[in-house]
């Protein structure tokens, strides 16, 4: 019997030790690819950005503002921190991240919508992106509230279940078995490439500007700390092509609240869903997405109106 449970412990040992390493491997051969899912983060976690000028947002932010833009117009150093398919309460868990390893912004842009606001308080979309950083003392504290459990936060492995793919890749990567720099990210940003499609719109009849009250009070958090911070801020709402604006039943409602809440902190409210841009479909892939040259086109005209407005000159 002695004999039997030490060859238990063994093999369990040896399990152990395996996993482990997998995992180690894994984790950095994903961290280490050009691929806009694990790079972003990576860059994040190097404490190298500290950039002047952060766009948070979701995925309108990260593919509707470009940072070169921005250099060249205002001379100020800036990164999309944009986090595609997530609301706003995971905007701020990956702000925070930002923050504990970056040093804080001069100006803030955050893009606001009409489901900035809502509810969804699970990384799902590309949930794999966050998987090799689980391990990391600040996410640890957070991912418990974004549908993450404990066995995938502290146990080797766990969480890859169902990721076959991205585990080869991991492994072929960090044995530089094969490298993957398909899609990179340039200061954060990913441009939608494609051509304008119409399919979703119309298969929509109504849109409403969703908010959630537990959502609303983390966003008023969030805008009190940033003027704590003596951060600037500007609330973005960036273009929607305007055949979607039109299936938005309560528009008014939502700049209304944007405005009042950037009053609240001497803040500013910024709306482009009625700027040119919104009315030409070539500039879009879909309704509420820009592609690559809209996006540019509204990043430049942006970045004029923020050195009008002289937010930075006394920072």
């Amino acid at each position: 019997m002695k004999k039997f449970l030490l060859n238990v412990l063994l093999f369990s040992l040896i399990f152990a030790i395996f996993a482990f390493f997998i995992d180690f491997a894994v984790n950095k051969g994903l961290s280490s690819m050009k691929d806009y899912r694990f790079q972003r983060w990576n860059e994040i976690k190097d404490g190298k950005i500290n950039a002047d000028i952060l766009i948070n947002g979701n995925s309108r932010a990260m593919s509707h503002f470009v940072p070169s833009e921005f250099d060249a117009v205002l001379n100020y150093k800036t990164y999309n921190l944009g986090f595609g398919g997530h609301p706003f309460n995971a905007q701020y868990l990956k702000y925070g991240y930002y923050i504990n390893y970056n040093k804080k912004p001069q100006l803030l842009i955050q893009n606001v919508d009409f489901i900035t606001l809502t509810d969804i308080f699970i990384i799902g979309h590309e949930r794999e992106q966050i998987l090799p950083f689980v391990y990391d003392d600040y996410l640890q504290q957070h991912l418990l509230h974004f549908g993450f459990s404990k066995i995938e936060l502290y146990l080797p492995l766990i969480r890859y279940f169902g990721y076959q793919q991205v585990i080869k890749n991991g492994m072929f990567e960090f044995l530089t078995l094969k490298h993957y720099n398909n899609k990179m990210a340039v200061q954060g940003f990913i441009p939608e490439k494609g051509n304008w499609n119409p399919t979703e719109l119309n298969k929509i009849e109504n849109l409403e500007f969703s908010r959630d009250s537990f959502t609303v009070n983390l966003f008023d958090k969030y805008l009190s700390e940033l003027k704590n911070d003596n951060i600037e801020v500007v609330l973005v709402n960036s273009p929607v092509y305007y055949k979607a604006t039109e299936k938005l039943l309560d528009r008014e409602v939502m700049n209304e609240f944007y405005k009042k809440i950037a009053r609240k902190y001497n803040f500013t409210y910024l709306d482009y869903t009625s700027d040119s841009l919104c009315f030409d479909s070539t500039m879009f892939v879909m309704a509420v997405h820009l592609n690559e040259f809209g996006a540019k086109k509204f990043s430049h005209k942006l970045a004029i109106d923020l050195k009008k407005m002289e937010l930075l000159k006394n920072k």
